[in-house]
């Protein structure tokens, strides 16, 4: 151990992972948890930043079919990242993991900003999100060791709340850096704070080694990354390389991706510590607040870019207001999201989770319903008085993030609630990873088919105009998708039951589903984009 610095005494006279004596108020414990707050922060932003640059980076490159895969490769590393570096957190030192994390990031960052063709932000934006993917679990655990159960939840609470403050900077920090600057900026912004971070926790932190270091489950990690990989290749190649649907290349891929799926599925079940505990799924509240979760972060992650590039390039163009009116678009979804998941615990004290979560779920779909009628000429806004929303394409993202935010907060919610007490970290984390998933291998299917139903209808297409009204044909067809993603993650929620009056469960008051073994795969995190 490392005497002197933070981390460097023993957690209790059985334990010999790190803990800090120090107060959470001196110098070394206030740089120390800013290094681990800002590093959450810049990962919690980066998405939304880059969103607010995505119609300026197509003009850029000159390429627009392909651009939302730059949000979905990303999200899809970072989702594969996440129950990966948790499990290696409890393996070996969490200093080194959470440093290991922070560098593939800032490596990332750099090579994106350096970028010439959109294959390689592609590239760097998943070398991004695998870096970042596994610092907010690691950075909950890290946390938990170096300050005193006193000031622990309040640092926790700091760290989620890195969420709201990333949805409201993170727009605009993006639309002031393409009024400065370049697009490049948005991922050269993150070098030094990202290195401020790494010095702080080289020098202030021991190594906080686990007490007892599980096992990682090294063939499971394997498996999760080649079926992912193999999904994703083919997807990017037919968005930005043109292969055809029936080039064999793509179909031995895809083949490939549903044998190491169902692979990797089968040693999940069987493996004792497996990397996701799937054998969770057999309590009815985890398997529907998983299916929930997974068809909501489809929505969400999806709606929000396909709309940026939407904003940015149907109706603006990709002129130099088009960062500013992205970033306003994104505001009028994401705080009614903030307010929904706010008020949820409120209408849950009165509600059940039934009716709270499939009601957001029914205004949600109600709300993007109106989204599947746009237009070349649809305007982003039509105000009342001078400042209220009355129309346009905000009106209908008003009520849709209302919605689709009661229903995130209140999956959340109801696990934590009915999930007995020894399975409710495990059982939050595989919810989480349900959303996170669905948010980044949808965006990568849509993605690919918008691009190909573009190119298809832009085949004759001579004029920008033309060209203009295929991107919007074929996001109307998308936000069809979506509206029929809504309906599926609606049926989940019927399946509900229960309220939040009613104790949690417990082992022993239900043997039905069996033993539950199973590894947290995270704490709970910011909402993916």
């Amino acid at each position: 151990m490392d005497g002197g610095r933070p981390g460097s005494e023993t957690r209790d006279s059985s334990s010999p992972e790190s803990r800090s004596g120090i107060a959470p108020g001196s110098l070394a414990g206030i740089l120390v948890f800013l290094g681990i707050f800002f590093a959450v922060l810049m990962g919690g932003m980066d998405a939304l930043v880059v969103n607010t640059a995505l119609p300026t980076i197509a003009v850029d490159l000159h390429q627009s079919d392909g651009i939302p895969f730059v949000v979905g490769a990303y999200l899809i590393a970072s989702t594969v990242s996440i129950p990966i570096f948790a499990c290696l957190s409890d393996s070996m030192s969490r200093r080194t993991i959470f440093i290991g994390g922070l560098l593939v990031f800032i490596t990332g960052s750099m090579l994106a900003g350096l970028s010439q063709n959109l294959s390689e932000l592609i590239a760097f934006r998943a070398v991004q999100g695998f870096g970042i993917g596994g610092l907010f679990p690691v950075a909950i655990a890290i946390v938990a060791v170096l300050f005193p159960p006193g000031v622990r939840a309040r640092m926790t609470a700091l760290l989620t709340g890195a969420a709201g403050i990333s949805i409201v900077a993170g727009p605009l920090l993006g639309s002031y850096i393409l009024d400065v600057t370049t697009w490049r900026w948005v991922f050269y912004i993150n070098l030094p704070i990202g290195v401020a971070s790494l010095l702080i926790l080289v020098f202030g932190v021991s190594a906080m080694r686990p007490a007892r270091s599980l096992r990682f489950d090294s063939v499971g990690a394997v498996l999760l990354a080649g079926w992912v990989a193999a999904l994703m290749f083919p997807l990017v190649q037919v968005s930005d390389a043109g292969w055809a649907w029936s080039d064999p290349r793509v179909l031995g891929l895809l083949i490939a991706a549903g044998v190491l799926l169902a692979v990797f599925l089968a040693w999940e079940f069987r493996n004792p510590t497996p990397l996701l505990p799937l054998r969770l799924l057999s309590r009815r509240v985890v398997s529907t607040t998983s299916g929930v979760s997974l068809f909501n972060g489809l929505v969400l992650s999806s709606a929000l870019t396909f709309l940026s590039v939407f904003v940015g390039i149907v109706l603006f163009h990709g002129g130099s207001n088009s960062a500013n009116m992205v970033r306003d678009m994104i505001y009028f979804f994401a705080i009614p999201m903030i307010t929904g998941a706010a008020i949820s615990a409120p209408l849950l004290n009165r509600f059940s989770y039934r009716t709270v979560i499939a009601g957001g779920l029914a205004l949600g779909a109600l709300s993007c319903a109106f989204l599947t009628d746009l237009s070349t000429t649809t305007s982003l806004w039509v105000l009342a008085l001078g400042f209220l929303p009355v129309g346009g394409l905000v009106a209908p993202l008003i009520p849709m993030g209302f919605g689709l935010g009661l229903a995130l907060a209140g999956v959340v919610i109801a696990i934590q609630n009915e999930a007995p007490t020894e399975e409710v970290g495990s059982a939050v984390g595989l919810v989480r990873f349900f959303q996170s998933l669905g948010g980044a291998v949808g965006l990568s299917l849509l993605t690919a088919y918008a691009a190909g139903r573009i190119s298809a209808l832009s085949a004759s297409v001579t004029s920008p105009a033309g060209y203009l009204d295929a991107i919007v044909t074929a996001y109307n067809e998308v936000f069809v998708a979506l509206l029929a993603m809504l309906v599926i993650a609606l049926g989940f929620a019927l399946f509900l039951k229960g309220r939040l009056s009613s104790p949690p469960a417990s082992v022993g008051q239900d043997r039905r589903a069996g033993s539950t073994a199973g590894t947290p795969v995270s704490s709970p995190e910011p909402p993916a984009e």
